[in-house]
């Protein structure tokens, strides 16, 4: 791959754990020669002013990639901040699952000389496009590379969703919400509300509803040749759409929201050689053995 001149670093979470490691990436930066720039948001907890960066604008234009210092939230956020433009970003893992971040903290020196010497993989990730419709006119656009979702709120309430998929009308859930989902978003949302796993390289959207009141309503893998359409209805409580739990707009009956998958993507930077099921295998601890008498030790 091509080496990355400059680095740009974000971090949305104020633990204090997460200072050493900036400090370390400073001291890297220096050794190296490479440029390093910090969001405005760490100019607090960095002691190099003049590398941070002025605005959100001006850390875009200056890094080569980005680095997300923190857990799947903070790598998702940082994907948000740069608009889907196809920026290669990596994650270092200061969360706790950490499905999306690559990198463990106490191997950040070694991942950014590698990544400045071109030395690692890209994952070309699309994203999600959610067109919300109202009245025949659009009213909003979001974007997402795990999931897009339309949940109740306020109102302890069964939503009514009708459900499509291109002109083929699938069903009118009666559930807490609905959840959309890319194969890489498949064990985020949608797997904590039963929906299966998807392995990334699938070209599909995993429909989901969230706890629907018909236990026959299950899971949907649907192709992405065409989109997939949901159109609230009047028994509606108040519901939210929302994408990638970062952006949201609230949404009223007879709404329609197509989803597709749209031009916008993201490169996720990959070092490690291991495979996804591996990553599962870690994550999820499958395979371990659960016997009464090691709980006793």
């Amino acid at each position: 791959m091509n080496p990355i001149h400059s680095f740009g670093v974000v971090a949305f979470n104020q633990s204090a754990h997460i200072d050493p490691v900036l400090a370390r990436i400073q001291a890297w930066a220096k050794s190296s020669g490479t440029p390093v720039y910090f969001h405005p948001v760490l100019a607090s907890r960095v002691c190099a002013p003049a590398s941070v960066s002025a605005t959100e604008a001006d850390f875009l234009e200056q890094s080569g990639a980005v680095v997300s210092l923190g857990g799947d939230g903070t790598f998702l956020s940082a994907i948000h901040l740069c608009k889907f433009s196809g920026k290669p970003v990596v994650g270092v893992n200061m969360g706790g699952l950490g499905f999306l971040t690559d990198v463990a903290a106490e191997g950040v020196e070694e991942a950014l000389t590698r990544i400045a010497a071109g030395d690692y993989q890209t994952i070309n990730l699309m994203a999600l496009k959610a067109v919300v419709m109202r009245g025949g006119s659009e009213i909003r656009v979001l974007h997402a590379l795990n999931d897009i979702f339309i949940n109740r709120f306020d109102q302890p309430r069964l939503t009514s969703i009708e459900a499509w998929h291109g002109d083929h009308f699938i069903t009118e859930f009666h559930s807490d919400g609905v959840i959309v989902a890319t194969p890489s978003g498949s064990t985020a949302y949608s797997l904590a509300a039963g929906g299966p796993i998807i392995e990334p390289n699938v070209r599909a959207f995993l429909l989901t509803p969230i706890c629907p009141h018909s236990l026959t309503e299950r899971p949907l893998i649907l192709t992405s040749d065409t989109f997939v359409r949901l159109v609230m209805r009047q028994k509606n409580a108040e519901v939210i759409l929302s994408a990638d739990g970062l952006e949201s707009v609230k949404l009223q009956s007879d709404d329609e929201v197509i989803v597709t998958y749209g031009g916008e993507q993201t490169n996720v930077i990959q070092l490690s050689s291991r495979s996804y099921f591996e990553l599962l295998r870690i994550k999820l601890d499958w395979g371990k053995n659960y016997k009464w008498s090691d709980k006793q030790e």
